[in-house]
């Protein structure tokens, strides 16, 4: 392979991927205190899906063929920024407390607690539509409805968070707070 067919590969491809362009889509709980665009601000990292198709060996003859039985998809991580009002982590516990109750540790109805989210990989240089006058103090007006903006798109069908880790707090000077999530969910799928 020579530089000539990369940069073919690439321009064909429509360049790189960028691992740090991308934006997710949580659904709204109670009081609202963060809108999903606020939601997708605070998240620092996530995981695109996979799925891996489960076999069993079949013999057939002497020669042993694996045969698909069916499939498993791993959780998703997601990371976020703190803020001192700790709104985002109470956003998780009032959606953990719909799965399971922390009052009366009843377990809550499917159709209560799961809720679909949406993960998109965006092109680089794609502006978010962000609140980031409300973070920063900016009064910035940013357009991102652009329907080419998308690279890829997934969503997580019956999502719901079954791990909020614990916060690690520390001496580091200027080390700020962020939670860790992980999401179950049922299948996804490519939109």
């Amino acid at each position: 392979m020579n530089i000539n067919e990369l940069k073919g590969a690439a321009a064909k491809g429509q360049g790189f991927a960028r691992a740090n362009a991308f934006r997710v889509i949580l659904p709204s709980f109670g009081d609202g205190k963060y809108t999903s665009s606020e939601l997708n601000i605070l998240c620092t990292n996530v995981n695109l899906p996979g799925r891996q198709i489960m076999t069993q060996e079949r013999l057939i003859g002497l020669k042993g063929i694996k045969m698909p039985t069916g499939f498993v998809s791993d959780d998703i991580s997601m990371t976020f920024y703190v803020m001192n009002d700790y709104t985002i982590r109470e956003y998780f516990e009032e959606w953990q407390n719909r799965v399971v109750n922390q009052n009366t540790f009843e377990i809550g109805y499917n159709n209560e607690y799961t809720r679909d989210v949406t993960i998109a990989q965006l092109k680089r240089g794609t502006a978010l539509e962000l609140p980031i006058d409300k973070f920063f103090g900016l009064n910035v007006d940013i357009d991102t409805r652009s329907a080419d903006s998308k690279v890829y798109e997934c969503k997580l069908l019956g999502a719901y968070p079954t791990t909020m880790n614990q916060i690690e707090l520390n001496n580091e000077l200027d080390g700020l707070v962020q939670l860790n999530i992980q999401l179950s969910y049922r299948n996804w799928k490519k939109i």
